[in-house]
């Protein structure tokens, strides 16, 4: 059967491939989106369940906006388990979007040798082929398929580590790939108590697991598997893909054996049985599609920024060892360096020698070494994102996607920007913005960052079982005491010591000298804030306190903290530290802190759309004024508007937001003009939880636009990162 006619086909509905053809559609084109499977998600889908981590789990503020936002917010509201049904509401908004489900992509046919014509698909339940028509094919497989079919040029495996100057690349090519997992609710198998003993035999067919704790891996549960729980790189997950899944079910029985007859587990395990064993293997690495440009271990380390960015990475060069669950003492990585922020370029998602050609995901044209960084959910979104828009306008344009990176570069960067996705080192220069040369007043403006109890994470705490603390920047003067929510499951009341120490900057935890200790009471079996006198007056720039390791005690995590602050752990007899950006436990002080800041109004025509480097770029009302607060742009004179753009803060700090109403999001507002005499109310929003609002309205002549902010879901500032004004 014919499907039909499209601008822009994409294949795969991962979190590469539904952001791509949510862009797509939304940009204008006539899309469809074809899957094999009965859900959207792919490896984030309810059938797998791998979260959309990405550069906010190592960096500050560093989490993902445009799509991938609307995806994590979507998540939260509706509280859905994975991102099967997130993704199926923001594709089921989109009028130009038709999902094809249960089709598998299997052949594609040719214009010519450069040019895709059509995709045909079998309908996985009932054998039927289809047959589907467009100008521009995004290839979000994974494994690169419609890239293979029409003959682009590919990789496989590992680079020689001399072909780009990678350290950390072997010293000869090879084709090892990293394993994927068996991956479902429970991380490869899951196990629950039975009430009685329940003895297991390891099957003769299942893997002999050796010794594993003290070999770079830790067992840390009975419930469920690791993601460590891999086969060797040499087995082919292209077109051996039923000999890796099965090798993983091999790994996972002899890994229960170990938990059972082997671990320090043993006797807790002694009731517990295998209640279930996903299928699915949610692959990590396969085929990598060549673009005009290979991302490369340098330029991640680096930090590099592309003149033809469209998004950003900070996962770290995250790749896992060859030999999988076997790598014995060299443990579970090949290598995992920290990386800062970088870019990732346009040329990196585009085929070299085929002219419709995109593509987005694990798939894309990268090294082996860079697909470590790149290859988390949130990062591929964004690729996603970037690979849909272009598709879109060279449907559009009746261009190819080269031609963009020649003639249209800053122009589609803009467009990026303007659909809320972040590039660093870009900012809003589009002229048709008419808020760009607006003036800008409000009724109040906050001075200070304020920092109390609030936005604890009611999903995660993490137990003492090292020396765990927090390091920030100090509020100068005398700090009275400092809370920490803590949990116990002791039977009686539990001492616990606080630690304080001065530090230099915001990552020094040199200092082996305490400045001040307070000793607190931890009540038996529950979760409470405990209070630590503490009674110093404060010169250092930072401070960091630790709580040593305590068993039975456990500290919980929360969602955001002063620019500054990381959580830490490790062990204090050595003075060794990790720390982790953008994560923080829960903790508060007296006088509360509070960092001097600008959120003046000019800031939502600065051109930059999120916290970065330190600088907020918002405007915050003053929260010691009521509600409601206004933001206005003048225009000077009247111009013809009918759309306004409005970005909010929903917290870009925790890596995966749980809270469904982000409390700093504005929720209550109305936009209105000054047609000359008049205030009109032109949009109106109750209980709003999006980061980005688009409002479209029939054109109006307007001297003056004005956000009216009635409330927010409980902050007490309103707080707004952007306005936008067009006449479009």
């Amino acid at each position: 059967e014919f499907a039909g006619e499209f601008d822009v086909i994409v294949v795969g509905a991962g979190t590469g491939g539904c952001p791509a053809a949510i862009a797509a559609a939304r940009t204008g084109a006539k899309t469809a989106l074809i899957q094999n499977r009965p859900v959207l998600g792919g490896n984030a889908s309810d059938e797998c369940g791998v979260p959309m981590n990405g550069a906010a789990s190592h960096h500050p503020n560093a989490r993902e906006t445009g799509i991938p936002e609307d995806v994590h917010r979507t998540k939260a509201f509706y509280g859905a388990r994975a991102y099967s049904e997130p993704f199926a509401v923001l594709c089921k908004a989109e009028p130009n979007l038709t999902v094809f489900l249960n089709q598998h992509v299997f052949d594609v046919e040719m214009k010519d040798a450069s040019t895709i014509a059509t995709a045909k698909a079998v309908d996985t339940l009932t054998g039927g082929i289809t047959v589907y028509r467009a100008k521009q094919f995004v290839d979000c497989t994974g494994d690169g398929w419609v890239g293979y079919f029409a003959k682009a040029t590919f990789r496989k495996g590992r680079e020689a580590s001399s072909e780009f100057g990678e350290s950390l690349a072997p010293a000869k090519a090879d084709g090892i790939t990293m394993s994927g997992c068996l991956m479902g609710n429970g991380l490869g198998f899951r196990a629950a108590g039975m009430g009685r003993e329940m003895p297991f035999t390891r099957p003769p067919w299942a893997h002999d697991i050796p010794k594993l704790d003290g070999f770079g891996r830790r067992v840390r549960r009975i419930t469920g598997g690791e993601w460590w729980n891999e086969h060797p790189g040499t087995i082919d997950d292209i077109w051996e893909a039923e000999m890796a899944r099965d090798e993983l079910i091999r790994i996972i029985f002899g890994y229960w054996d170990y938990i059972k007859n082997k671990s320090r587990f043993q006797a807790e395990a002694s009731t517990y049985g295998l209640i279930h064993i996903p299928h699915m293997d949610a692959k990590r690495e396969s085929r990598r599609l060549e673009g005009d440009y290979l991302l490369n271990q340098n330029d991640c380390e680096n930090g590099r920024v592309f003149k033809d960015a469209i998004s950003y990475g900070g996962w770290p060069m995250d790749v896992h060892h060859p030999k999988g669950m076997f790598s014995g003492s060299e443990g579970s990585f090949d290598c995992n360096k920290h990386v800062p922020i970088y870019t990732i370029p346009y040329r990196s998602l585009y085929s070299k020698n085929i002219d419709n050609l995109l593509f987005a995901g694990r798939c894309a044209s990268v090294t082996h070494i860079a697909l470590g960084t790149i290859r988390v959910e949130s990062t591929l979104a964004t690729m996603g994102q970037a690979a849909g828009t272009a598709a879109a306008w060279c449907a559009r344009k009746s261009i190819t996607p080269r031609e963009i990176y020649e003639r249209y570069m800053k122009a589609f960067q803009q467009k990026l920007l303007k659909d809320d996705q972040t590039i660093p080192g870009i900012v809003n220069e589009d002229a048709a913005d008419l808020a760009r040369t607006a003036t800008v007043s409000a009724s109040s403006t906050a001075a200070f960052r304020y920092f109390s109890q609030k936005n604890v994470r009611k999903d995660r705490s993490h137990p003492m079982d090292h020396d765990r603390g927090m390091i920030f920047r100090a509020t100068p003067g005398m700090l009275s005491e400092i809370r920490v929510l803590l949990g116990s499951t002791n039977p009686k009341a539990t001492e616990i010591t606080l630690h304080v120490r001065g530090a230099k900057d915001k990552e020094n935890t040199s200092s082996t000298t305490d400045l001040v200790t307070a000793t607190a009471s931890v009540p038996a079996r529950g979760e409470t804030w405990v209070t630590f006198s503490v009674g110093k007056t404060v010169a250092s720039p930072c401070l960091w306190f630790w709580l040593p390791k305590t068993e039975g005690i456990s500290w919980r995590l929360m969602t955001g903290a002063p620019h500054g602050t990381s959580r830490m752990y490790g062990a204090a007899s050595s003075n060794t530290w990790t720390l982790r950006n953008g994560e923080f436990y829960a903790f508060a002080a007296d006088p509360p802190l509070q960092t001097p800041t600008t959120y003046h109004a000019d800031n939502v025509v600065n051109g930059k759309i999120r916290m970065w480097d330190g600088e907020t770029n918002m405007w915050a009302s003053d929260p010691r004024e009521p509600f409601p607060q206004w933001i206005e742009l003048d225009f000077g004179a009247a111009k013809d508007v009918s759309s306004v753009y409005l970005t909010f803060d929903t917290n870009m700090a925790p890596r995966i937001p749980t809270a469904a109403r982000p409390p700093e999001c504005v929720a209550d507002y109305e936009v209105s003009y000054l047609d000359g005499a008049k205030w009109k109310t032109v949009a109106t929003a109750k209980g709003n939880w999006l980061r980005r609002r688009i409002h479209r309205f029939d054109t109006v002549k307007a001297r003056k636009v004005r956000l009216t902010v009635k409330r927010t879901n409980g902050e007490k500032s309103a707080r707004v990162f952007e306005i936008r004004a067009y006449h479009e």
